[in-house]
């Protein structure tokens, strides 16, 4: 009888163990989930191994196509920044080209790690901004047969004005500017298209980007002496809402690159490569 009693004993003693050990398991199970981490976030990129960059690549010298050994490469100031960044993290870099109004809805989405593509700091933008890594005003854009036609921003009023769709220079043509026609286009290159063929009478772009474009076409033209200030101060990094400790690191990064002059020898390097 005493045999049986200690044996009942043991059993009860093993099963209430493994009770225990299962509900150690289970809530250990569902703190891992509590601490599971975003891919998006800077641990979450070097657990990976990879940053995913969104750009718009028709938008030089910042980024655009170009073919290079017979294959079709993205290049650009922006993409020497977005290899720089990912040297700096210590893992690799994964360029996806998209049209410029999804790249925000692509870091929310999770999809996208950062956005690199000349954007403005916009705080209407649901995005995280890092420091301002270039400052840049507008230029105007306009066939050469018609450069006698613009020459201030008064003469812009009533005309129609090419612009990139999602753009700060979209919202300045459509409220600052008295009885703009604006036409918003997905890219710079169709923008060009249009003034080279006459369906606009001038472009909106960033300095240096109109500038590319003149230089590579010699029907166009950026008016002299005319520059629109875009309000926005320059152009920043973009990465998700919240994603402070990654916004942190970026800034860090960009300081870094800066010191060492590295952001003007990108610029001046893709500058004259982009024409």
């Amino acid at each position: 009888m005493k045999k049986n009693i200690s044996l009942f004993l043991v059993i009860i003693i093993v099963l209430s163990s493994l009770i225990v050990a299962c509900g150690m398991e289970n809530e250990a199970n569902l703190e891992g989930e509590d601490l599971e981490v975003e891919t998006y976030s800077l641990e979450g990129i070097k657990n990976k191994g990879k940053l995913v960059m969104g750009t718009s690549a028709d938008y030089p010298p910042f980024e655009f196509h170009t073919m290079i050994d017979g294959k079709d490469e993205i290049v650009g100031f922006d993409i020497e920044i977005a290899k720089y960044i990912a040297d700096e993290l210590g893992v690799e870099l994964e360029i996806k080209d998209m049209d410029f109004d999804k790249l925000l809805g692509g870091l929310s989405t999770g999809m996208l790690d950062i956005v690199i593509a000349g954007m403005n700091p916009d705080p209407e933008r649901e995005a995280n901004f890092t420091d301002i890594y270039y400052e840049a005003n507008l230029s105007v854009l306009v066939a050469k047969e018609n450069k006698s036609n613009i020459t201030s921003v008064e003469d812009l009023e009533g005309k129609n004005i090419g612009v990139q769709i999602g753009t700060t220079q979209e919202d300045i043509a459509q409220t600052k500017i008295k009885d703009a026609d604006v036409k918003s286009l997905s890219t710079n290159p169709d923008i060009v298209m249009n003034l080279k063929t006459k369906k606009i009478d001038c472009a909106l772009m960033e300095a240096p980007v109109a500038e590319s474009f003149a230089k590579a076409n010699d029907d166009i033209m950026v008016v002299e002496d005319l520059t629109i200030d875009s309000g926005t101060g320059g152009v920043a990094i973009a990465v998700k809402e919240d994603n402070d400790e990654l916004t942190e690191k970026l800034n860090e990064i960009l300081a870094k690159a800066k010191s060492e002059g590295l952001l003007e020898k990108w610029l001046v390097e893709t500058d004259e490569f982009s024409n």
